[in-house]
């Protein structure tokens, strides 16, 4: 990893400091949804393509979420993903789709995305 690329991920991970973001190189490798927040240490809920749900605490993430180490403190398995995600929306509330769907989300791209 380049100092740039570096410097970029910090600023995606400093972006979840107040707000929910997606790791999108979760979703780009197959492997569901993760969505975070809290900066270097928050709260996570991942979501796999079969609708298992885990939900917990991480901490490390630094430069970015797929350094950190991830604490689970409850899990559900639900019948696919979208029924996962309707629970997750659940959880998180109106600020979980809001922070989601908002277009001022620092962008997760690059040559080292995946």
């Amino acid at each position: 990893m380049t100092q740039k690329e570096f410097e970029h991920w910090q600023s995606v991970t400093g972006s979840s400091q107040y707000r929910w973001v997606e790791d999108q190189v979760t979703r780009l490798n197959g492997r569901g949804a993760l969505y975070y927040m809290g900066g270097e240490s928050g709260i996570y809920i991942r979501i796999t393509e079969e609708g298992h749900l885990t939900a917990g605490t991480y901490e490390g993430a630094i430069p970015h979420i797929g350094e950190a180490c991830f604490e689970k403190k409850a899990e559900r398995t639900f019948k696919d993903f979208n029924e996962g995600f309707q629970y997750a929306c659940q959880l998180g509330g109106i600020r979980f789709l809001a922070d989601l769907f908002s277009s001022d989300q620092v962008l997760q791209t690059g040559p080292s995305l995946c």
